[in-house]
């Protein structure tokens, strides 16, 4: 395999088929797939399997050498994670910073993502299962956290919507969100609750009528915002979330989703008779609309049906009755 003699193998499928496989050519047909994300990497065509059947534990490792292409590396590295091979951490390290965009897919939806984002969500899942420890996942999490540029991750994105208010990490927080501009930052900063970054949370929800709602919901500023104020149920941000529900409910088009569902559960988070009048006063207002034709199909009960069904709270469930729509998830949060 790894002298690419272009002997070909004769091969059985799991219904009985034989076919012929050209060893040369098969890292080259690995590098033209898309890498199918799960739980882990999961191979999506056969070629990518076969890697598995081929390689001892050495040959796969090095496969995952930073002088094979990133799908190549991927595809090595899930075949290692189904053997719990003992070294996964090392390779990990040689990859996590590997800025390269791939092409990523589960099910039916394709994306971009950077390498070394899937390298970690792949290894990272190991955690627990004796491969990868405790105290080297806590390792890794910090050392994306810490590393400049790397916040741009879909893995650090995530990560930062879980953070809780550690002081050694406020500096690199306050960083991220001001220098790298990853807004998914501004829901581990609000979780300080200091004075001095409430300016930087007005002027983040203060963005909702830019023009940027084509942009991915989940990456939108004013989005994140409304997270952080779920987090800072300050008193000062009320007016602005009178602001962002009033443009909602006048404007032609709706927003990107998750933007009115966030708008909810902000608001479901003061947690008082306030937050009831101001939720049962936005869905009658839409809901007059949308009897006069002017609605949309996602509707704002349906967003408030789905904030409920991310953070339940018994106040507001006689509204779920008064207002009827859907439920879904963003799967974000």
């Amino acid at each position: 395999m790894l002298n690419r003699s272009g002997t070909y193998y004769e091969m059985t499928t799991s219904k009985g088929r034989r076919y012929y496989l050209n060893v040369d050519s098969l890292l080259d047909h690995i590098d033209t797939a898309y890498i199918k994300t799960c739980k882990a990497a999961i191979a999506l065509p056969v070629v990518q399997p076969l890697l598995d059947s081929l390689c001892s534990d050495k040959e796969l490792y090095e496969f995952t050498g930073r002088r094979y292409s990133p799908v190549v590396r991927l595809t090595a590295t899930d075949a290692l994670i189904r053997r719990k091979y003992a070294h996964l951490e090392q390779i990990l390290l040689s990859n996590y910073a590997d800025t390269t965009m791939i092409n990523v897919c589960a099910d039916d939806v394709g994306w971009e993502e950077h390498t070394g984002s899937v390298f970690l969500r792949n290894i990272q899942s190991c955690k627990g299962k004796v491969v990868i420890s405790r105290e080297d996942s806590l390792r890794n999490d910090s050392l994306v956290l810490f590393t400049a540029g790397l916040s741009k991750y879909q893995y650090t994105k995530k990560l930062l919507l879980r953070l809780p208010p550690k002081e050694s990490y406020y500096a690199r927080i306050k960083e991220i969100v001001l220098k790298e501009q990853t807004y998914q930052a501004l829901k581990a900063l609000a979780a300080f609750r200091r004075e001095e970054d409430k300016a930087i949370l007005l002027n983040a929800l203060s963005h909702y009528d830019n023009g940027k709602e084509s942009l991915c919901g989940k990456d939108n500023e004013v989005s994140n915002a409304l997270l952080a104020v779920t987090v800072w149920t300050c008193e000062d941000f009320i007016p602005l979330l009178k602001h962002i529900r009033d443009y909602e409910i006048n404007k032609s088009e709706c927003s990107m989703p998750p933007r009115n569902k966030y708008l909810f559960e902000a608001v479901m988070a003061y947690d008082n008779p306030w937050a009831y009048h101001f939720i049962d006063e936005t869905l009658s207002l839409t809901s007059r609309k949308k009897k006069q034709g002017h609605g949309s199909d996602s509707t704002m009960a349906t967003d408030f049906h789905s904030a409920m069904l991310s953070h339940y709270n018994p106040r507001f469930a006689s509204l779920l009755k008064k207002y009827p729509g859907d439920d879904f998830g963003d799967g974000y949060e």
